[in-house]
């Protein structure tokens, strides 16, 4: 019985993998070879699932397709949870500002596992944009020379090897140490990133340091929705014509910090093959919708709600024409579009309805608070009246003692208050 298993596949299931092989790590032990053929047997013959499809290959071998759409959870995600335990706040963001520049990068570790978990995870945190160049978690040591390759890359390597490493020709280079969490790097990438935006992913990130769930790949979700997720303002929509995409329109209605980074941006690999694949999806009608337009749709973001609105005037300029293209379907991608906006314009309503409900609460709780001044200065005022009364009575007393005639004149009036709330 082979004592040696490694599974191959371009999948990036890691969890799932890590599970088949403990199963067949027990196998082996037990000496159970006809689990363990029929387990590799049934996982090599599976065809691919939809995401979410529970899939059972034996008695002890069973998963749900990963759905890769969903953002990473700790702990679930072993990659993220190992590399976030691994390094610490400070080293991710410069780490996460070296990959948005598209440095060359080495992470290196005593220790394979987390090696791996690192490379990974790192490169995770760029979603919706995935790393374009050359990318190796881990480096054999016969293609040590890849470190001195001109182009950008991320490679991870074992800490053996960094001695030899450093004694080539490396410039500019960043290199993170994951078994002493140091980074050295001769770059300022993090203080050339938007200042706001930085010190909102830093405090995201210390706040859910402690605790689980999908927190740390959304604070670096909301960062990146804040640098590009103004992208669709720059969305250039014209009937009978393919959507196209405007680097001008994309930078100038930015601030002037944001513009600087922006420059630089529109000129990397992964903004470009992530503009590529969204005009892609809107030009063949197949449309998408992901966690990243759900994140930009919150409207959390300084401008944001404007740049969505124009957004959704863009796609509505022309009037009838565009939307009469729909109708004929004479351009998929038009009918794509309307459906994007159709959709994303309902969760623009939520949002109105959720901020509608919110003022009327608070237009709720000052009249309840005006009503109970009211009701204090009510017994004030009782209390005059019944003051009043008290000194009336006396006059009246007097003027029958004296014969005079005394005709008082009182005013009192009532005021009812009625609260409505319409419906939300």
């Amino acid at each position: 019985m082979c004592a040696h298993v490694c599974i191959f596949s371009y999948l990036p299931w890691f969890e799932v993998f890590y599970k088949l092989l403990n199963v067949l790590a027990d196998y082996t032990i037990k000496g159970q070879e006809t689990r363990w053929r029929e387990l590799l047997e049934s996982l090599h013959a599976l065809h691919i699932p939809d995401p979410g499809v529970p899939v059972h290959l034996s008695v002890h071998a069973y998963f749900s397709v990963p759905d890769l759409r969903q953002l990473p959870s700790i702990p679930e995600n072993r990659n993220l949870t190992e590399y976030f335990v691994a390094v610490d706040v400070n080293n991710m963001l410069h780490l996460y500002a070296s990959m948005l520049y598209e440095r060359r990068v080495l992470i290196s570790s005593s220790k394979l596992s987390t090696l791996t978990a690192c490379v990974h995870g790192a490169a995770a945190m760029l979603y919706p944009m995935y790393w374009q160049h050359v990318y190796i978690p881990v480096l054999p040591q016969h293609l040590i020379d890849y470190c001195c390759a001109p182009m950008p890359y991320l490679i991870g390597i074992h800490s053996s090897l960094m001695e030899k490493v450093r004694g080539m020709a490396l410039d500019d280079v960043v290199i993170l140490n994951v078994d002493t969490n140091t980074l050295e790097t001769p770059f300022d990438d993090l203080q050339s990133l938007p200042n706001d935006v930085v010190s909102s992913l830093k405090n995201r990130l210390k706040k859910v340091s402690t605790t689980t769930g999908d927190g740390v790949a959304r604070a670096f979700l909301k960062a990146q929705a804040a640098l590009f997720g103004s992208y669709r303002s720059a969305l250039c929509i014209e009937p009978e014509e393919p959507i196209t995409f405007n680097e001008d329109a994309f930078i100038t209605h930015r601030s002037s910090t944001m513009r600087q980074f922006l420059q630089n941006a529109i000129q990397l690999q992964l903004f470009k093959q992530f503009i590529d694949g969204r005009l892609e999806l809107l030009n063949s009608g197949e449309g998408f919708s992901d966690v990243f337009e759900e994140e930009i749709n919150m409207g959390e973001y300084a401008g944001s709600d404007k740049v969505y609105y124009q957004w959704l005037l863009t796609v509505k300029k022309g009037g009838g024409a565009i939307f009469n293209t729909v109708k004929t379907k004479a351009n998929p991608a038009m009918k794509t579009v309307y459906k994007f906006a159709k959709d994303h314009a309902k969760m623009g309503i939520k949002e109105v309805k959720s901020r509608l409900k919110q003022k009327i609460l608070g237009r709720v709780h000052r009249t309840i608070k005006r009503l109970v001044g009211n009701s204090q200065l009510g017994h004030k005022k009782r209390v005059e009246r019944k003051k009043d009364a008290n000194e009336l009575k006396i006059r009246e007393e007097a003027c029958e003692v004296t014969g005079m005639h005394y005709s008082p004149v009182l005013s009192y009036s009532r005021t009812a208050t009625y609260l409505e709330c319409p419906e939300v």
